[in-house]
């Protein structure tokens, strides 16, 4: 959906503004933060079902959130809302949409509670940081700005308990926020229930591969695609069965009606009689590949503890738990869930072994349709020459 000039002019507005105005050791609250809300916005509310006039004040509102930090830090959202009513009237903005944006604004003080959708949202995308697969860079850009701005916290123990406080206490007020964080953020805090207890054995800034790899859990991007590439597979599987379905279906119904009727013809035309077994046989042929394309694949239902410490199960699939006890399938999961690796093994197990099964029934599916399409084929001009030599004989 194209922009509205308004959000164009906002835009330009805000990013020269907090290019030119904005304190350098400022480096949390800053444009990249400022266009980060925006968009959490945009998909909050587009998810909420808002129409576009309403999606419009929620995009002036994040963009205009953090502006007063270029005059004040400390309760600068008194001063983002006037700044941003400033601009707005500048642009001939409706007044009465301007005092929309700037409660929208002022609910993004961590002691103000939201009221109506629209500030919901607003507010859920201003701390949709807390359920970010990047979490952990935006808490040490966080950091840094308080102790250059208000120098303060540089002990680790009081800095990750005032943020798992924080993250514990918090809550968000959208359907739509819960569904795109709440996950990560539970992540997120037991992160920092780790570093507080644990402290936190590798910074942001490694440089060293291994350790700045995000792994699948903690990435919402790779959740995302996974998510994506395995609903894909199912789909294509029900395909997959439909199709074997159909060939199985029309199989039959040649097998049943027009056999029986070629069969009756045989006697007064026995120079069909191979066509006829050309058919029959294609017909058998094709429903033993559409079968096979269609048959379950073979599983025990039991797993040992063993193969699922080493990571050679995935206790998330039927197949490999329903003949064991529920005390064992529960020893196990809490073996698997125990670690992020093992979520992770489990997750690509899923899809590579889905993926497997799916490549087998296209297979079988393909010499189905290949050995109904050339049988047909040949059958009918077999057919055809056979009556062709009839009629030249007669």
């Amino acid at each position: 959906m194209a922009k509205s000039a308004i959000i164009i002019a906002t835009e330009q507005f805000v990013t020269e503004l907090l290019s030119n105005k904005l304190d350098p050791k400022i480096c949390y609250h800053n444009l990249q933060h400022t266009l980060s809300v925006r968009n959490s916005a945009v998909q909050i509310a587009s998810l909420s079902g808002t129409n576009p006039e309403e999606l419009e004040l929620v995009e002036l509102a994040c963009l205009l959130h953090d502006v007063g930090i270029t005059e004040v830090y400390h309760n600068h959202e008194p001063a983002s809302a006037r700044i941003g009513a400033e601009f707005l009237r500048s642009q001939a903005y409706p007044e009465e949409k301007i005092k929309t944006v700037e409660a929208c604004i002022a609910v993004t003080n961590p002691g103000a509670r939201p009221q109506g959708l629209l500030q919901e949202i607003v507010r859920d995308a201003d701390y949709g940081h807390l359920g970010s697969d990047n979490y952990s860079e935006q808490l040490d850009n966080l950091r840094l700005e308080w102790r250059d701005v208000l120098g303060r916290w540089d002990e680790d123990k009081d800095w990750y308990q005032l943020n798992l406080d924080f993250v514990k206490n918090h809550e968000y007020y959208t359907p739509a926020a819960k569904m795109m964080f709440v996950a990560m953020k539970e992540l997120n805090r037991k992160k920092l229930k780790k570093w507080l207890k644990e402290g936190r054995k590798s910074g942001g800034s490694s440089k060293n591969t291994e350790a700045s790899r995000v792994s699948i859990v903690e990435s919402r991007s790779s959740q995302m695609m996974f998510k994506t590439a395995l609903r894909n597979h199912m789909d294509l599987s029900n395909l997959a069965d439909n199709k074997a379905n159909i060939m199985l279906s029309v199989n039959a119904l040649i097998i049943t009606i027009a056999m029986p009727v070629l069969v009756s013809q045989l006697r007064q035309h026995p120079e069909y009689i191979i066509p006829f077994i050309m058919i029959l046989g294609t017909c058998l042929s094709s429903m033993v590949f559409a079968t096979l394309a269609t048959v379950p694949m073979k599983m025990t239902g039991l797993t040992d503890m063993d193969s699922i410490k080493a990571g050679r199960s995935n206790l998330f699939f039927f197949g490999n738990f329903y003949s064991m006890t529920y005390a064992d399938y529960k020893l196990g999961i809490q073996e698997v869930t125990s670690k992020e690796e093992n979520l992770e093994d489990s997750i690509m197990r899923d899809l590579f072994f889905l993926g497997k099964s799916l490549g087998r029934k296209y297979r079988q599916l393909r010499i189905c349709y290949i050995i109904f399409m050339i049988g047909m084929v040949a059958s009918v001009g077999v057919a055809g020459a056979e009556y062709l030599i009839f009629f030249l004989q007669s």
